[in-house]
């Protein structure tokens, strides 16, 4: 019996940032961090690379971390922003010791299909990232939808993996809210 399709949904934390007074996600902890990822995107998708997609930001730390893990599993991922690609650059991604995180996101947002990355084009807020997640579990779940529908199938129990290390505010997605397909690059 063939499996279904396969949806991983990841959120997670920022390495920390150098002024950052507590830790949380130090960037002693990033080697460990992308295994763990490693672990999980296999445990869950096993032999299958096609019918599996990961949907993500692409914040410093585990959001790459998870792009970069399943790219090299041959699993194509989304990537759903905020706002602009240069000012989520800005409050997102700069600002860690080590890591290249810049030169990462550069990389992985400009190899990625223009019909796989979104910018919300919302104002920079503590709510616009409230709203890219709630965005990523739609997006999710519309391919999910789509994917069964191609499968002659319905939705099927198990077929959503979630791989943060913290739950996302699941949400309705408001009628008439921006959703603009990115074409731009960063440089």
């Amino acid at each position: 019996m063939a499996r279904s399709s396969l949806s991983l949904l990841f959120t997670g934390h920022m390495v920390d940032a150098r002024d950052r007074e507590s830790a949380r996600f130090p960037p002693s902890l990033v080697e460990p961090a992308q295994k763990e990822i490693a672990r999980r995107v296999v445990r869950h998708v096993g032999e299958k690379k096609t019918d599996v997609k990961g949907f993500a930001s692409l914040a410093r730390g585990g959001d790459i971390l998870f792009h970069e893990v399943c790219r090299s599993q041959g699993i194509d991922t989304v990537i759903v922003l905020p706002f602009s690609a240069e000012a989520f650059l800005k409050t997102s991604v700069e600002g860690a010791e080590g890591g290249n995180w810049p030169e990462r996101f550069r990389r992985i947002w400009n190899e990625t299909p223009s019909d796989a990355k979104y910018n919300l084009g919302l104002p920079q807020s503590d709510e616009a990232y409230a709203k890219c997640n709630e965005r990523l579990l739609a997006c999710e779940r519309v391919w999910c939808r789509a994917a069964h529908r191609a499968l002659g199938r319905q939705r099927r129990r198990g077929s959503r993996r979630h791989l943060g290390f913290r739950r996302t505010r699941a949400a309705h997605i408001r009628p008439g809210a921006r959703n603009h397909r990115s074409e731009e690059s960063v440089r």
